[in-house]
C-alpha cells in the first residue's frame, strides 16, 4: 500500500507541476502595417501666377493638380486604391492639351514620363508582395515628374513673356541705323 501511495504522490506532484506552468503575461501589440502608415511626401512645384492665369481654363490640368495634392500625405494603401482614377486623369490631360504655346516636345515628354510612372504605380496594385517603401518611392517619383511638368510650364510662359517684353526686331533695327 505504501508503494501505491508513494506512486500516487509522485504522479500527483508531476501532474501538479506540469499543469502549473507559469503563464506569461504577454501583451499582444497590434502592429499597424507599413502599408497603412500615412507618409508625407515632398511638395510639388507650383505654377507661377502668370502660368496659372494662362491655363486657368484647362480643367483637366486643374483636376490632376488637385488630385495629386492628395498624394502629399497618403498611405501606400490609399495611393494604390487611387491609381485607376489617377491613370484616367493623366490620360485626359494628355488628350486635352489645346493650348498651342504648351504643345512642345519637352512638355509632351514630361507628360509621357508622368503617365509611365503612374502606370508603374498602377502595376504595383497587382504585386501581392509589394513593400510600402517601394510604393512610397513611386509616389515620390510621380510628384517629382509633376513638379518638373509645372516647372516646364512656368519656363515656357516666362520665356514667352520675356520675348514679348524685349522686342528683338527693335534691337536689330538699332544696329542697322549705326
Amino acid at each position: 500500500m505504501l508503494k501505491y501511495s508513494s506512486l500516487f504522490i509522485l504522479l500527483s506532484c508531476v501532474f501538479f507541476f506540469s499543469c502549473n506552468e507559469k503563464k506569461k503575461n504577454t501583451v499582444e501589440k497590434i502592429a499597424t502595417s507599413d502599408m497603412s502608415t500615412v507618409v508625407k511626401h515632398k511638395k510639388v512645384t507650383n505654377l507661377s501666377e502668370l502660368a496659372k492665369t494662362k491655363i486657368q481654363d484647362w480643367t483637366e490640368y486643374n483636376e490632376l493638380d488637385e488630385f495629386l495634392g492628395r498624394f502629399s500625405s497618403v498611405s501606400p494603401n490609399q495611393a494604390l486604391q487611387m491609381t485607376n482614377e489617377l491613370k484616367g486623369l493623366v490620360k485626359s490631360l494628355n488628350d486635352s492639351l489645346k493650348i498651342e504655346t504648351l504643345k512642345t516636345n519637352a512638355l509632351k515628354a514630361r507628360t509621357n514620363v508622368l503617365e509611365n510612372e503612374i502606370l508603374r504605380l498602377n502595376d504595383m496594385t497587382l504585386i501581392p508582395s509589394i513593400k510600402a517603401k517601394e510604393v512610397n518611392d513611386q509616389i515620390d517619383k510621380i510628384l517629382l515628374v509633376f513638379s518638373s511638368y509645372n516647372a516646364k510650364v512656368n519656363t515656357i510662359y516666362s520665356k514667352k513673356e520675356f520675348d514679348e517684353e524685349i522686342n528683338l526686331d527693335d534691337f536689330f533695327d538699332l544696329d542697322k541705323k549705326k
